[in-house]
């Protein structure tokens, strides 16, 4: 920059009365506000070389020297050992695995070390041990095919509508995890309390006869309610503001289950889900046709069309299922090993929810389990229970109910549903790139998955 005004200037023959008097290095000084003599000092130097370069600057301080190779291996495999195996690491531990290897390194010398390798202190991205498991990285392997099946060119475009389901809840006191603190103050949690069950979905299409993607809510999938609402009574005192949830479905009204103020898991079951979808998917055909719905493997989503034999059942049992369903098997066969052969082909059963996604030519895919990031609709929850955060303290249940409303009409637009699904398209374009080379673990995982803390979209 000194160079170039300093140039600039000296082809400069328009200079007023004032500024004549002043030399070329002071007039650059005062309008890059340094002091004259570096500005000679620069141009001096540049002058010498002559070679459109500076001379390189003496490093102060300790040089930076490389680690020994072997260190850098021993720290390298114990790091990523200890972090497949979710357990922690200390500087100490670090400490102490060198020296039993023969290496014995200060605390200030192995931060440089770690430092020098890329690594850091901190938290990191949390995520499930069973994330990067053979059979979940081959599951997301497919998942991700039939994702990318469905786009069109290089327009990201799907050919399909993508229709992505869920369910959340929101406390009472739901508040944000930032906050204001004394200097070493302590923040106390307002704990579990009352909360309200969120149902509902959100679709990427093309509009019309153009290639714009749009997003919206699909129309009357948002279902919000109070999980303690039982059928009024003929006797008994009236619920306050009975009348304003008088939206809640039906099935959830009758249904017989015990309210759980930890999160939605407990408030819901496979017969109040079933009967939402199929709602949901009526509505689909109707207004969409044929789409592509994508949703957690929860177990109150994976019920089969029929009752598959357990470990409880009895040997008769599972043979009848296993003559039912024309599987052959030797009559020499043990109870355990009967057991075996029913659980290797159990997927000749299908899930009531893609027998009913089918009546609607929907086709249904799971996501992976332990991969929210890949579900742009945990974005939205993110969004409309920040509002909640926000607008806190609220006095009851109807008032986050109304609150969490009105941000699904203001807040959930389609340039935040297009964002939220872009970005989870762009995390399964990274997973896709990097599977065949993904960090495998040896245990393995149950894929009936509802996990909605293993990672923040």
């Amino acid at each position: 920059m000194i160079i170039n005004l300093y140039n600039y200037f000296s082809g400069d023959n328009s200079r007023k009365e004032d500024h004549q008097k002043l030399t070329l290095c002071k007039r650059v000084a005062e309008v890059l506000g340094v002091v004259e003599r570096t500005v000679a000092s620069v141009v001096s130097d540049w002058n010498k070389r002559g070679d459109d370069t500076f001379t390189p600057h003496k490093t102060f301080g300790r040089s930076k020297s490389k680690p020994d190779e072997n260190i850098s291996e021993l720290l390298r495999t114990k790091i990523l050992d200890a972090n497949k195996k979710a357990e922690q690491l200390s500087t100490p531990i670090l400490q102490q695995f060198l020296f039993e290897h023969g290496y014995e390194l200060s605390k200030w010398k192995l931060l440089r070390v770690l430092h020098y390798l890329g690594y850091y202190f901190g938290q990191g991205e949390r995520r499930n041990i069973l994330h990067e498991s053979p059979n979940n990285v081959a599951f997301r392997c497919r998942y991700l095919r039939f994702r990318f099946a469905n786009l069109e060119g290089n327009n990201e475009v799907p050919s399909r509508p993508e229709v992505f389901l869920d369910e959340s809840y929101c406390h009472l006191h739901h508040t944000s995890r930032n906050t204001w603190v004394p200097h070493q103050g302590v923040v106390l949690a307002p704990g579990h309390g009352p909360l309200v069950v969120i149902f509902g979905a959100i679709i990427v299409f093309r509009n019309g006869s153009s290639n714009k993607l749009h997003g919206e809510l699909v129309p009357n999938s948002v279902h919000i309610w109070d999980p303690t609402i039982k059928p009024p009574e003929n006797r008994g005192r009236k619920r306050n503001n009975a009348e304003e949830w008088n939206d809640v479905p039906n099935i959830v009204k009758d249904s017989n289950i015990v309210p759980n103020q930890v999160d939605y898991h407990g408030n819901f079951n496979a017969e109040i889900f079933e009967d939402l979808f199929s709602t949901l998917c009526q509505t689909l055909h109707e207004k969409y046709g044929p789409v592509n719905i994508h949703m957690d493997g929860a177990s109150y989503h994976k019920r089969r069309v029929e009752t598959i034999p357990s470990s409880s059942s009895k040997k008769q049992e599972l043979i009848e299922w296993l003559n039912a369903h024309d599987i052959p098997f030797s009559s020499n066969l043990k109870r355990p090993e009967l057991l075996e052969l029913v659980r290797i082909n159990k997927e000749k059963v299908p899930f009531a929810c893609v027998k009913i996604a089918e009546q609607y030519e929907h086709e249904l895919s799971f996501t992976p389990p332990y991969h929210c990031e890949l579900q742009p609709i945990e974005g939205v929850w993110a969004v409309v229970k920040g509002e909640v955060a926000r607008s806190s303290p609220h006095p009851n249940l109807l008032s986050v109910r109304n609150t969490l409303l009105e941000a699904f009409k203001r807040k959930i637009t389609s340039q935040v549903i297009l964002g939220l699904w872009r970005r989870a398209l762009k995390n399964a374009k990274e997973y896709f790139e990097s599977d065949e080379d993904a960090q495998l673990i040896d245990d393995e995982f149950n894929d009936d998955s509802d996990s909605d803390e293993d990672h923040v979209i």
